[in-house]
């Protein structure tokens, strides 16, 4: 829409947009105890448009787990019921682009969560996304795969094949944003030979930036912050790829849990409350 005194707002439709809705195999986990189902419906058509993960439901009943195994990957499915509740994940982040009249460079209007709320769920997505914490994806992953791996029976193989998609695409999510991923699938698909946006961004050095320069520790990269806090621009453009990148994450991390339920044989999160 473009006003008389020549300002406008623009509607900036990604790449990606075009393959979308891309039709969903399986439920997005988790979703019924979001205020918000849709937006995790949108997070999961892009996973799978771009991975075609196999439903976490259909990973095979693992036996074997000890005592303190099972403490682990039961805290890791408890943290994703709660992260699964989060305002943050309910919250639309979508942008706007803003021009006006006279002014040499476009405004970013960027949606996003309450600063407060940004805060606390990064502390508790730092549980699962940091290798250091006890229960963490990384974790939770080792003794999956430690049991894929010795299990013998008729299930190995489809637990194997099941479990080696589930790792791929995690290592995806973590080395590029989901959504430029999306759209250099579009780009390459049309032949398209103009550079798409994000494709510099990578998401552990916008999550540390994030989490020890000020939302969690004001420490190694505090300085760094500081400097791009300074610049209003590149600082909503970051804090935007920060979202994006928390999004991304935490859909994986709760489908990933779903599997855990399957693995370990607990009820299903779609029929209970998680």
């Amino acid at each position: 829409m473009v006003e008389q005194d020549g300002s406008g707002t623009y509607k900036v439709v990604p790449l990606h947009a075009s393959a979308l809705p891309h039709a969903l195999s399986f439920p997005p986990p988790y979703a019924q105890f979001s205020t918000a189902p849709e937006g995790f419906a949108y997070w999961w058509r892009l996973i799978q448009f771009v991975y075609d993960l196999p439903s976490p439901q259909s990973f095979p009943r693992l036996p074997g787990f000890v005592t303190a195994e099972e403490r682990v990957l039961r805290r890791y499915v408890d943290v994703c019921g709660e992260l699964s509740r989060s305002t943050v994940l309910a919250t639309d982040c979508g942008d706007r682009i803003v021009f006006t009249r006279g002014e040499p460079e476009p405004q970013i209007v960027r949606g996003g969560p309450p600063a407060e709320a940004l805060r606390g769920t990064t502390v508790l997505f730092r549980q699962l996304a940091s290798n250091d914490e006890p229960a963490s994806f990384l974790k939770v992953r080792k003794i999956i795969g430690k049991h894929v791996h010795e299990t013998s029976d008729a299930q190995r193989g489809r637990r194997e094949e099941l479990h080696t998609a589930w790792k791929r695409a995690h290592a995806g999510l973590r080395e590029g944003l989901l959504r430029t991923t999306a759209d250099l699938k579009v780009a390459n698909a049309i032949h398209w030979n103009q550079p798409v946006g994000g494709e510099d961004v990578r998401p552990q050095h916008v999550l540390s930036l994030f989490q020890y320069g000020d939302l969690i520790h004001w420490g190694r990269h505090a300085a760094d912050f500081e400097v791009l806090a300074s610049d209003g621009f590149d600082y909503l453009m970051a804090r935007s790829h920060f979202i994006d990148v928390l999004m991304q994450l935490s859909h994986f991390y709760l489908g990933y849990a779903v599997l855990v339920r399957s693995a370990m044989a607990l009820p299903d999160p779609l029929s209970e409350d998680a």
